[in-house]
């Protein structure tokens, strides 16, 4: 007998009044129903409480299932902590408030949980990209996994997630609850790249299942135009750097018993955390903090590269320094992810 499981859906969100009724929407139209919609204002000032508040008066489905709180502005994080605390269903699930998901998107999620059974505390599907002409993958193939099948599960989590270049957005991932709360819910100390945190820490407690099928949508429009609020951090490289060496000192220090290839992970991403605390050191000229860093990135593991640019500091710093501010205004950076290694994770 199949037993209709209860599902809680956050959705986090900050002046995205125009926007939220589309993914709130998406979650309604479900053909496997959600028990009820969490929405978590944090803080907006554009009038979304009040669109919400329209919404529940005029819509009985929105009156019947969708449960808006309000907080006051403390970043992503907080709000889906709050998400988290507040939530009764057995089962959780994610979802921006600008993005969409395909109707059958958790129909499909708990096929694949009934077939691999009460070990597997997360599912994940691949998703698009949309309004980004320069992300035309899936979610999957932009991580470089590879899969045929529809349904599959993971051999190990941690290995996947800790490589950087991984396949599991919480947009997508179903989370059984008692998991959710037993790892700490999504740390708050982190404001950028808190949800590869949270995935790594939930890859220690349950196994991990997907279906390969793309059943969210996820925007990718301009960051300009897509953050507001504390979240205009994120275009500030040292605040960036900071919440990324966080994580990984933090992972390294959670891979301690895990495999020696998850920890090197740890080791690479720390090393290029590092090694672009350099390069922004050298652009604003702090040649003694450029040093110091470039210490800390050899720690982490020697190159070629690493000792050129050693050299290149010592003998011709301002050479330099023209050098990588021309190779940084020549970049193209279509949508900023993480600091990852250049590996190539391969077969989920």
């Amino acid at each position: 007998m199949t037993i209709t499981p209860t599902l809680s859906i956050i959705v986090p969100t900050y002046n995205r009044r125009n926007l939220l009724a589309f993914s709130v929407e998406s979650i309604l139209n479900q053909t496997l129903p959600a028990t009820e919609i969490i929405i978590v204002d944090d803080g907006s000032t554009d009038g979304t409480a009040e669109e919400v508040e329209i919404r529940l008066k005029n819509d009985p489905i929105w009156r019947d299932r969708v449960r808006f709180i309000y907080q006051e502005n403390q970043g992503q994080s907080a709000a889906n902590n709050t998400g988290i605390r507040m939530a009764r269903g057995v089962w959780l699930g994610f979802n921006a408030s600008d993005d969409i998901w395909l109707p059958n998107k958790l129909e499909m999620q708990f096929e694949a949980l009934q077939r691999f059974g009460d070990e597997y505390g997360v599912c994940f599907s691949d998703a698009w990209f949309m309004n980004n002409p320069y992300m035309k993958r899936t979610v999957f193939e932009a991580s470089g996994t590879k899969q045929h099948q529809m349904f599959g599960v993971v051999r190990d989590a941690s290995h996947l997630i800790g490589s950087g270049r991984h396949p599991v957005w919480m947009q997508t991932a179903l989370i059984r609850t008692d998991v959710a709360r037993a790892v700490g819910g999504v740390d708050q100390e982190l404001r950028y790249s808190e949800d590869h945190d949270f995935m790594f820490r939930l890859s220690l407690h349950t196994k991990f299942c997907f279906v390969t099928l793309p059943l969210v949508l996820i925007d990718r429009s301009p960051a300009q135009t897509r953050h507001s609020g504390v979240a205009m951090d994120w275009h500030k490289e040292e605040f960036c750097l900071r919440m990324e060496q966080m994580r990984f000192e933090k992972q390294l220090h959670l891979s301690a018993d895990l495999s020696p290839e998850t920890q090197k992970f740890a080791r690479q991403h720390l090393g290029h955390v590092h090694q672009s605390w350099v390069n922004l050191h050298i652009q604003q000229g702090n040649y003694p903090a450029a040093r110091a860093s470039l210490e800390a990135a050899a720690q982490y593991g020697r190159s070629r590269k690493l000792m050129m640019k050693w050299v290149a500091m010592k003998f011709a710093p301002s050479i330099l320094r023209r050098a990588i501010i021309r190779d940084t205004d020549n970049s193209v950076r279509y949508d900023r992810a993480s600091w990852l290694a250049d590996t190539s994770v391969g077969a989920i």
